[in-house]
């Protein structure tokens, strides 16, 4: 068995995002079965509860309002949204902001806009939830499973273990040489140039349909 074969066999273990870099989305195809860590304590300033889009004005983040603020050191299955402020209304306003002129922003926005009309108490859920759809609007068949406990380390050669590997400083990034930026048009490149490590959503309301077959010769 090559070492490629040896790669995909083993089951990625992740953190929970929101709406997910395009690196996670393409790890997540590559693997094909995907364990979601809900044990751990959160962490702040990673994707767990942020994600980044490209504006006319460059790359803006967008951050989930946790009930117990940044700082918390809950697990993850326990970690709720906060609620107390518009936070559904900014970032749909702004999704729709900026991807309403792409092409393929009209097929997918009404799976997409729900999601920021109702409540889900919990960060987890709600993130599984969204992924959950990204990945059936993509049309990757991917094993969604949550951990049961939480390991430190795995010693288990059939878990590559991804947490934190994908975080939006790049000098705590850790390379992957299996993985190219895919290149595409955005809507905005010629005002700001092209923007790389955006959400999966970028990608997607460009691409549509292509998208599956970019994320796959990514990797």
């Amino acid at each position: 068995m090559s070492n490629m074969n040896k790669e995909t066999n083993r089951t990625l273990l992740i953190e929970t995002q929101y709406l997910p870099p395009i690196y996670s989305i393409a790890r997540m195809i590559y693997h094909g079965k995907v364990l979601i860590e809900q044990h751990e304590h959160f962490i702040k300033s990673t994707y767990r509860n942020r994600c980044y889009i490209a504006t006319p004005n460059g790359r803006q983040r967008m951050s989930l309002p946790l009930a117990n603020g940044k700082g918390q050191r809950r697990v993850m299955e326990k970690v709720q949204i906060a609620y107390s402020e518009q936070w559904q209304k900014i970032h749909w306003d702004t999704i729709c902001y900026a991807y309403r002129s792409s092409p393929y922003f009209e097929y997918y926005e009404d799976h997409f806009e729900p999601f920021y009309q109702q409540h889900y108490p919990n960060l987890i859920d709600f993130n599984t939830q969204l992924l959950a759809l990204i990945l059936q609007l993509i049309g990757a068949e991917i094993v969604l499973e949550k951990t049961s406990s939480f390991q430190k380390k795995y010693d288990d050669t059939d878990i590559l273990d991804f947490r934190s590997v994908v975080h939006p400083k790049k000098e705590q990034e850790k390379q992957d040489s299996l993985f190219t930026p895919p290149v595409y048009h955005q809507v905005f490149e010629e005002k700001i140039g092209f923007l790389p490590h955006l959400s999966i959503i970028d990608l997607l309301f460009a691409e549509g349909p292509q998208t599956l077959g970019i994320l796959k010769a990514a990797m």
